[in-house]
């Protein structure tokens, strides 16, 4: 008989899922900074090589948002309040740094302009909306390009909230609600698939997104976070995958996928497959093992949103910099893809300190309600 383990506590850190972050961000990172290599530069063969396939980070993304939607609302009431908390968590953690990000590199790109065209752009970027119902599954991507992604995430979380409202049933309805926009709704419109390039078009930006099967790999992340928060599977898939060879052969068979190219793309049996193996293998793996990884790679999932947002602005302004110097040269070529990963990780760190922790900390302590928990608790000290 399997033992049910205990269980980590609601507000533990699971240092695999950082270390997944991690990875994720610097792959896309790296992807889209191949573009400053030049025709027979040093190592582009070898970048080309190890990071064409490096959007799958962001299916890679999906699966571990899944999961932790799934990990933090597993003690969480139904009430109102509980999920009004959620939802201003969310955003908070989300909107702030990303419209930050964003307003620089509008700046970057069209200054204090007040194009029309650009600012409605804008606008939608900000909040969350798809600029087109054209060119699935990005829709027309956002001022920042990486911000398409983020419309899914918004979406996903509103999907999350409306399911807490319903108490024990949470998660009968959300998959519910996929059945409905990813499987019925493109059934009877005749128009079936499982590839986020071929999704079909509504004519509506919005309705296209959330009929995209790209959101499979959300259900991934809910599937595994099921799995994990109950007793007698996550003690039968932590049995499973503390043997080293079967954790080892998931995780070799996923890199293989990555490097080959087979089956790429960001649908559910394309990268997000892989995604979903490797997280399944890497979380249950930790659970039983109760790894060790070095704490500069755990911060550097820590900080992985801002990576994931920093880096294109990066990108655009250093070749912008040494052109205003006169030395262009030095805004291209292997060396310039060392020089913008390293100011990538430096501007990370300070937007993760003082935008993600800081920033956002503030920005809660101006909405009613949020930490009524901790409030009552300082009242009830102050009161022994």
């Amino acid at each position: 008989m399997i033992e049910a383990p205990t269980l980590p506590r609601n507000d533990s850190k699971i240092d695999s899922i950082q270390i997944l972050r991690a990875i994720a961000a610097l792959i896309v990172t790296v992807y889209h900074s191949k573009d400053v290599f030049s025709k027979g530069e040093p190592f582009k063969q070898e970048v080309d090589f190890l990071f064409s396939s490096g959007p799958a980070g962001v299916a890679l993304f999906f699966v571990i948002s899944g999961f932790i939607m799934v990990y933090i609302t597993r003690n969480m009431p139904s009430s109102p309040l509980a999920i009004y908390q959620f939802m201003v968590k969310r955003f908070i953690r989300i909107w702030p740094t990303y419209a930050i990000m964003t307003l620089w590199f509008y700046y970057i790109h069209h200054g204090f302009s007040a194009d029309s065209r650009f600012m409605k752009d804008l606008i939608m970027s900000l909040l969350f909306i798809p600029l087109t119902h054209t060119d699935a599954p990005f829709y027309g991507n956002a001022t920042l390009s990486v911000g398409w992604s983020l419309n899914y995430e918004i979406y996903f979380y509103l999907l999350i909230a409306v399911s807490l409202f319903f108490a024990r049933y949470r998660w009968p309805v959300f998959f519910l609600l996929i059945l409905i926009t990813l499987v019925l709704i493109p059934v009877a419109t005749g128009y079936f698939t499982l590839k986020p390039d071929q999704s079909p078009d509504f004519g509506s930006g919005y309705l296209n997104m959330i009929t995209n099967p790209i959101i499979w790999n959300f259900v991934y992340g809910v599937i595994i976070g099921l799995l994990y928060i109950h007793p007698v599977t996550h003690a039968f898939f932590t049995s499973l995958f503390s043997r080293k060879g079967l954790t080892s052969a998931v995780v070799l068979l996923v890199i293989w996928q990555y490097l080959s190219g087979f089956f790429g793309g960001l649908g559910p049996f394309q990268w997000g497959f892989g995604a979903f193996a490797l997280f399944l293998a890497i979380i249950f793996h930790e659970s039983g093992t109760r790894l060790h990884f070095p704490a500069w790679l755990v911060r550097t999932g820590d900080m992985s949103f801002s990576i994931y947002l920093i880096h294109m602005p990066v990108l655009v302004i250093i070749p912008i910099f040494f052109a205003k110097l006169g030395y262009p040269i030095f805004g291209s070529g292997t060396a310039m893809l060392f020089l913008s990963l390293s100011v990538t990780l430096t501007l990370s760190q300070l937007s993760y300190h003082y935008l993600e922790l800081r920033f956002s900390n503030f920005l809660k302590s101006l909405f009613p309600l949020m930490d009524i928990k901790k409030k009552r608790v300082k009242a009830q000290e102050a009161r022994a």
